[in-house]
């Protein structure tokens, strides 16, 4: 079981590697240009970016695609604009340790109730008193980083 999971936590590791990166570099340009420019300035490089892959690695898609995804699939570059700037704001003002520490309550406690109702298309993991200890865990641990 290990095995199969080692490359997705490998990937989720950098992947929570990078976003730390990005919160404190994008709370560096937050604090000289405010953050809806620097919001833009992201999603601006962001979207250079994603155009360049989808061509060099996929091409084009069609736009039939894009129509069968459910709507609520789309909300996700909403959502993006919220967290780039609400992590931007949360690590300028509380520092990497403290910010990220919310940032990862909040995805666990979420993620824990996404599985449990099965949302969107994940599938059903219901509640448990081990996933219960380990948010706890996650809110002692984030209280612990706030002790100064």
């Amino acid at each position: 079981m290990l095995s199969k999971l080692l490359l997705p936590l490998t990937v989720a590791a950098l992947s929570g590697l990078a976003m730390t990166f990005q919160g404190a570099i994008n709370a560096a340009l937050k604090e000289k240009i405010g953050v809806a420019p620097m919001s833009l300035a992201v999603h601006a490089i962001g979207l250079i970016i994603s155009i360049t892959a989808v061509l060099v690695f996929t091409g084009m898609p069609r736009v039939e695609d894009f129509k069968s995804a459910p709507l609520y699939s789309y909300l996700g570059g909403l959502l993006n604009v919220a967290i780039i700037g609400g992590v931007a704001f949360a690590v300028a003002k509380t520092g990497a340790t403290i910010g990220i520490s919310a940032i990862l309550f909040g995805q666990l406690t979420t993620a824990v109730i996404l599985d449990h109702f099965g949302i969107f298309t994940l599938e059903k993991i219901p509640f448990s008193w081990i996933r219960i200890a380990g948010v706890a865990l996650m809110l002692v641990g984030m209280r612990m980083a706030i002790n100064k």
